[in-house]
């Protein structure tokens, strides 16, 4: 592939210079690159890179040397990136051409003219002392003396005088006059004057001091040091350079903060721009760089350097001289960065060295403290040692640092650190970057801190590392790319991970963060012995990265993986592999195994978001928005507290474009293999159904299904998960292929959150197989089963061998899953013909499942294996596994379990007289019937099994071992050749049920009453005359469902009274026990809730208490007024949060997931086990009595409940839970009496809603506060919204009287405005009911409601046109599908109508105007 001219010509400006990269090896192998000869079908196009883009030919084929790497098998059928030919794949997204701003067009740095007599800034008040240039017995550079009789030639090499003090001031700098090199030897001092100056030189050596100003004394004038190339010297030595021993001092003036973010949007076309940190101390005529919001900030250039002109008397303003070209996004998700790039001390290259890419470098390899210092044109493009900011093996750098400084158009990198400890790196901004900006060399520097520093627009050298799979490719260290990891070129490049690294920010380049895998130090370190791949993280906390991992389908903003090493045989040429590697962490002593801590993290804008091949990561606290992938973590991994919302509201972004090229979007990836996911206390956003979109549909969880090598084991486990705005359909997703990663997808739900069931779950893959009893249920959606997970089961695994047939895995034997290789089936016990729980086996080893009392039953068609072995992957200890096969009567049979490494535990395993002895043995006995044998597997446990289970907070993934423990059945008696005896095939030939086992129960065993709490006789008892009646609870929940979770037991639910009768806490007398006094006092009556009773109440946005506590929320406002979380929050003395009124007989509870029982009902899942067992949408599936009257309870915020319905808040969770405006919301019994129903003809109707609550501010869904929003200027959206009335503003004298007046569109268009542009008759306006008074849409009560137009274009919110969504590839963008938006101009419409919801709904309610009581017109729906 060849990129256009245009392309070419922007990749040479930015320094992606493609010719000369070395690259080695391509994750393709031989047998599945084309050569021409391949027939039709044979082979496909892949895009390897998808910017610049790269396509290349492969074979559709699985040869035997790639099963092991079996992402690489098939490739032309894996589903996304494939293309017929290579100008099909070139045409994808249009021969990406790189457009936006061109970075040659940035302004330089402006700096002011040396003058004599000379200028001083320094007002006489600034608090500073020990100022060098004040001290007493300086010698003045201009005076001979100081020379010995004469002042030397600036175009001759100058050595200061011996022990000498010499003061440059300005005046002592001839106009127009270039030093040749000054050498300031041991001993001597140049000293730089607080004057503005300009010093052109060519190089200067410090083996003594250079200061321009001091620790307590920072400059106030304007210092430029401008290097030239100068004939005689080396360019490399065109720098700063100090020597062992030598001391630099460069202390510009603190402007501070040197960097922050947008408070608001900055939309195009803004001259002022509104930021979170105050910056008055920024000046007129500083430059400043906003980051870009969009995704791929190569391919499109949004960043933008612009010149302040004023700063507002807060600092919280900044105006422009010029309008911006972009938005830049601001919102409540994420905000841009705006980083200070001016500084009063500039060193730079001259404008020569724009076309030599050979700029200037400061080298420190003796002792260095900077600060207010810019570096621009600095660095010389893949030359080692030349950067920008580099400290060279110091050793000990205590006391050194470089802050608030700047690097603006590097040739090569930013900050370097370089066999270097204890060096102080903070505050600084990097921008317009070619290669790793801050950069850790060699893998020896350690306990280094880089603290708030911003890295942006960083350019990758050479072609990105991509690649078709895992294995990525191999670069090599050449003459144009030293480096070979430059391919990889991030923001932050850190190889080793004893470092701090806190509040960092990260945008552009190839990820904003990698850590690669050293085994060992590499270049002038690498005799150090330490393995810096298993050194511990010292801190990586509250860094930031976005706009970037869009060059390679596995790559991350935050990315830990890749290899570099060196080939001591080939000179220690250097090399870099960009694949799965990981780390092996240990302690700071090297002695125990530790986890990588990744805490409150953000990235958005990514392709994955955190990206970790392993062995140990817990990421806590994390957020991810706009993101292909949520997050990725192999071998041990925990994501706790985490928040992933698939789409912001940056509706500007550009993701994620076109989804050729991309895996299906999800939330997580479950993984095949070798891995032991938890994930606690997390929130997925926004994953909707999407089934026009085919492969290419998102999912909140994804399976990986592609290899029949590499199966999953119970590998995953989920606990306290939010799903927020997600379809029920979208929450996970299986593709069915006949290979055994897809037939043994599994994960455990450890409280039924993420699959919206009420209690623990098992969730297994398609297959009957993992259908383990009548009550399970299959999502079709998903291709998955669903069961209630019982005591004695866990997931388990074992790998079948007979010797000669079957391949173990990770040997490269393995074959292709092709029904050639299928050896048999393995089914459930009990189960037969059409109702078998059976799943295909081949010759590749491997079978998961459950396991307990279900009994496994292996069948081979060919006949009965003479040997065989059962190896005990993953049968945790205590648990059993019945194994079963057939053998023809009078077969004897020899059986033994072995430990591979410790054969003083093996042992024989005898025959038994029964079934019922193996049952109920210690899995040393087998039982044989003359047809089935019976095998009771255990593992006893022994060392190896000691703390192999990784486990967090109660919630566990068993650990497995690794070929260590077997049974082995060898069958005596029989005497046939080859690897099968022969037997007659027998269908339905699987064992009966065991007595007991699951598979005989209708339904779940119920749990057994608990007693009453012994705490409970501390509450006075009621009279026993009275009933026993429910207490029901306040927190939205029924007695039903806290029996179904295991509740009942608990002793805040006696204490708080609830549930006595369900629960079994009634008296002989019939009397509620000692909690129903509790009963006695009204939910509504507000009681203090009392000391040793305090619960949770569950926020309704979506997040958790342990979320809110982490986000220091607990302190808020909002907080307490709501009632949320007091417990966590330690606020048991307040109110308990009370509820909505419902019927404590029968009413409906919507199941987690924003989508209310009508739809349910729609969608037929009524008769769905979890629907019904859940207690959910009891009234709406008919299965309550008609009693009782329906009535609206309205909202805090001041609108009605009509106004509520017709904005579509009817299917959000904080209506539901809340209680509120069920009539207005469809969420009535059947048979009730309904006060008030959402419709035309209610409008007429008099306001029966009981008195509208106190305005009050609702915080909308989401982590943030009214205050957050109404800051970030989101009022204008929220307006309608019932949000954020107060703090917005939004409060009505008589919200149930709400006058028909203008709301202007969420994009802040004014009603004028949104008139003269003709859009009053868009559908967009009418439907969502903007606007009614001037587009005249108010009209007298009873008219019919506005109408919107059966297919037509409704423009985003945004603003942004239908036909700019057309030619700009807005209509495949995710937002425009899910939305219905711009369906004319894309396309997308049909003879029969619009094209079908992303996800089923009721329809909207119709909306319409009328007049109220007395004729005044007010809002009805």
């Amino acid at each position: 592939m060849k990129p256009s001219m245009a392309l070419a010509a922007v990749l040479l400006a930015i320094g992606l210079v493609m010719a000369g990269a070395d690259l080695v090896a391509n994750s393709t192998l031989p047998e599945l690159q084309c050569d021409g000869t391949e027939s039709p079908g044979e082979s496909c196009w892949v895009a390897t890179s998808t910017f610049p883009r790269q396509c290349n030919c492969v074979r559709n084929a699985c040869p035997s040397s790639s099963i092991s790497e079996t992402t690489t098998c098939y490739m032309c059928d894996r589903g996304y990136g494939i293309y017929a030919s290579e100008d099909e794949c070139m045409a994808s997204e249009a021969e990406v051409q790189a457009v936006g701003i061109d970075p040659s067009t940035y302004p330089a740095p402006a700096f002011p003219p040396t003058s004599c007599p000379a200028r001083s800034r320094a007002t006489g008040t600034e608090q500073r002392s020990g100022c060098p240039f004040q001290q007493p017995g300086l010698k003045s550079w201009s005076d001979p003396a100081t020379w010995g009789g004469a002042v030397p030639s600036p175009s001759s090499t100058i050595t200061l005088p011996a022990n000498t003090k010499v003061l440059l001031s300005a005046c002592s700098v001839p106009a127009g006059t270039t030093f040749r090199q000054i050498i300031i030897p041991p001993g001597s001092e140049l000293i730089l004057a607080d004057e503005d100056m300009v010093l052109d030189v060519g190089s200067i050596v410090v083996g003594g001091a250079l200061r321009a100003g001091g620790p307590s004394c920072r400059l106030t004038s304007r210092l430029t040091l401008t290097f030239h190339p100068m004939a005689g010297i080396d360019p490399i030595n065109m720098a700063l350079w100090v020597l062992k021993g030598g001391q630099l001092d460069l202390h510009g003036k603190l402007f501070a903060p040197t960097w922050t973010r947008l408070a608001q949007t900055a939309n195009a076309g803004a001259s002022a721009i509104q930021l979170q940190d105050a910056v008055g101390s920024w000046e007129a005529g500083q430059q400043i760089v906003l980051t870009t919001t969009i995704w791929k900030d190569e391919q499109e250039n949004q960043n933008e350097v612009a010149t302040v002109r004023s700063v507002s008397p807060d600092g919280l303003t900044v105006y422009l001289t010029a309008p911006l070209t972009y938005q830049h996004y601001g919102g409540p998700e994420y905000q841009a960065e705006v980083g200070l790039l001016s500084r009063y001390i500039l060193v730079q290259g001259d404008a020569s060295t724009e076309r030599t890419k050979r700029g200037v470098h400061i080298r420190v390899e003796g002792a260095a403290r900077i600060r207010g210092v810019q570096a621009y044109r600095a660095g010389q493009n893949n030359i080692l040692g030349t950067y920008p900011f580099h400290w060279h093996m110091v050793g000990d750098a205590s006391g050194q640092m470089a802050t608030d400084c700047s690097v603006f158009r590097s040739f090569y990198r930013c900050f370097t650190i370089h066999a270097t400890n204890n060096l102080l790196l903070q505050n600084n901004v990097g921008f317009h970057v070619t290669g790793h900006c801050f950069y850790v060399e060699d893998g020896v520097e350690e306990y280094n801190t880089l603290d708030h520093n911003l890295a942006a627009y960083v350019h990758v050298i050479g072609p990105p590392a991509a690649g078709f799979d895992q294995s990525g490719q191999t670069f090599v260290e050449s003459a144009t790319q030293p480096q070979p990891s430059d391919a990889a070129a991030s923001g932050f490049y850190v190889t080793n991970p004893n470092n701090r690294l806190t509040n960092n920010a990260a945008s552009g380049g190839y990820s904003g963060f990698i850590y690669p895998v050293l085994p060992k130090p590499i270049g002038p370190s690498r005799g150090v012995n330490i393995v810096p791949a298993s050194r511990p993280m010292l801190r990586f906390d509250g860094n930031t990265a976005h706009s970037s991992g869009y060059m390679w389908f596995q790559a991350g903003c935050l990315y830990f993986g890749g290899l570099i090493y060196e080939d001591p045989k080939q000179g220690n040429r250097l090399y870099y592999n960009g694949g799965r590697h990981e780390f092996t962490t240990m302690d700071a002593a090297g002695k125990s195994p530790a986890f990588f801590q990744l805490t409150n993290t953000k990235v958005f804008l990514c392709m994955v978001g955190h990206m970790s091949w392993g062995q140990r990561f817990e990421v806590t606290n994390y957020q991810a928005y706009d993101i292909v992938r949520g997050a990725t973590l192999f071998g041990q991994g925990l994501l706790q507290n985490a928040y992933i919302n698939v789409q912001s509201a940056n509706q500007r972004s550009n993701f994620p474009g076109r989804l050729d090229d991309l895996p299906p979007m999800a939330g997580f990836q479950w993984y095949d293999t070798r891995t032991m996911t938890i994930i606690k206390d997390t929130t997925f956003a926004n994953y909707k159904w999407q089934p026009q979109l085919g492969y290419y549909r998102m999912a909140v969880f994804y399976s990986m299904t592609h290899s029949d090598e590499y199966k999953p084991m119970g590998m995953s486990s989920t606990q306290n998960l939010t799903l927020l705005n997600c379809d029920h359909q979208a929450i996970a997703r299986v593709d069915v292929k006949q290979t055994g990663s897809s037939r043994m997808f599994n994960w455990l739900d450890y409280d039924g959150s993420a699959t919206q069931r009420t209690g623990p779950t098992i969730v297994g893959s398609w297959p009957a197989w993992w259908q383990l009893a009548p009550d399970c249920s299959y999502e079709n959606e998903w291709n998955a089963w669903v069961c209630p997970w019982r005591q004695g089961q866990e997931v388990g695994r074992v790998e079948l061998r007979i010797p000669g047939l079957t391949k173990a895995w990770d040997t490269g034997s393995a074959v292709p899953p092709t029904p050639a290789n299928e050896i048999g089936y393995v089914a459930l016990f009990g189960y037969s013909g059409s109702q078998a729980r059976k799943m295909t086996i081949t010759k590749n080893e491997g079978i998961t499942g459950v396991t307990g009392s279900t009994g496994w039953y292996f069948h081979y068609p060919a006949g009965v294996p003479k040997y065989q072995e059962v190896w005990l992957s993953q049968l945790p200890v205590g648990n059993q596994l019945i194994y079963a096969t057939r053998f023809p009567a009078g077969t004897k049979f020899s059986i033994s379990r072995t430990f591979k490494w410790y054969s003083a535990l093996s042992r024989m395993v005898n025959p038994a007289s029964s079934l019922d002895q193996v049952v109920n043995g210690d899995g040393l006995s087998y039982f044989f019937d003359g047809h089935h044998l019976f095998v009771k597997m255990v593992d006893p446990g022994n060392s190896e099994t000691q703390n192999i289970d990784f486990c967090r907070d109660g919630v566990c993934v068993r650990g497995y071992r690794y070929w260590s423990l077997y049974y082995s059945i060898s069958a005596t008696s029989l005497s046939c050749s080859g690897t099968f005896c022969p037997m007659a095939e027998q269908p339905d030939d699987i064992p009966a049920a065991l007595p007991g086992s699951t598979a005989l129960r209708a339904s779940p065993t119920p749990a057994p009453t608990p007693a009453a709490p012994a705490a409970a006789a501390a509450v006075p008892s009621t009279s026993a005359s009275g009933p026993c009646t429910d207490k029901q609870p306040n927190d939205g929940t029924t007695c039903a469902q806290k029996k179904s979770w295991g509740q009942c037991s608990a002793d805040w639910m006696s204490r708080a009274g609830w549930c006595a009768q369900t629960c079994g806490r009634c008296s002989a007398a019939g009397a509620a026990g000692a909690a129903g006094a509790a009963g006695a006092v009204p939910a509504s009556a507000g009681v203090t809730t009392p000391t040793g009773t305090c619960i949770d109440a569950q926020p309704t946005d979506g997040s958790t208490c342990s979320q809110k506590k982490l986000w220091g929320q607990c302190s808020a406002g909002w907080m307490a007024a709501q009632g949320w979380c007091a417990a966590t929050c330690g606020r048991c003395s307040q109110l308990a949060a009370q509820q909505g009124p419902s019927s404590a007989a029968c009413s409906d509870v919507a199941p987690p997931g924003g989508f209310t029982c009508a739809q349910q009902k729609a969608w037929g899942k009524c008769s769905e086990a979890w629907i019904q067992t859940g207690g959910f949408c009891q009234a709406t599936c008919g299965r309550c009595a008609a009693s009782g009257t329906c009535a609206d309870t309205q909202p805090a915020g001041g609108y009605t409940c009509a106004q509520q319905a017709a904005w579509g808040k009817c299917t959000e969770a904080w209506m539901s839970a809340g209680g509120y405006c069920a009539a207005a919301c469809g969420r009535c019994q059947p048979g009730a009496s309904v006060d008030a129903v959402a419709g035309v003809d209610v409008a007429a109707a008099p306001n029966t809603t009981t008195a509208a609550p106190a305005c009050v501010d609702v915080a909308p869904p989401g982590l943030f506060s009214c205050k957050e929003q109404k800051q970030w200027g989101a009022c204008p959206a929220l307006q309608g919204t019932g949000f954020c009335a107060v703090a917005c503003g939004a409060c009505t004298p008589n919200a149930t009287n709400t006058p028909c007046d203008d709301v202007p569109t969420p994009d802040g268009t004014p009603c004028t405005q949104t008139v003269a542009s003709a859009k009053c008759a868009s559908p967009y306006v009418q439907q969502g009911g903007y606007c009614r008074a001037s587009c005249g849409a108010c009209q007298p009560e009873g008219a019919a409601a506005v109408q919107a137009v059966a297919c037509s274009d409704v423009p985003t919110p945004d603003g942004v046109t239908c036909t700019e969504q057309l030619y700009g590839g807005g209509c495949n963008q995710t937002y425009v599908i899910l939305g219905n938006y711009c369906n004319l101009s894309c396309g997308r419409c049909t003879a029969e109508g619009p094209p079908p919801e992303a996800s089923p709904a009721a329809p909207a309610p119709a909306v319409s105007a009328a007049a109220g009581p007395g004729g005044r017109r007010r809002l009805a729906a």
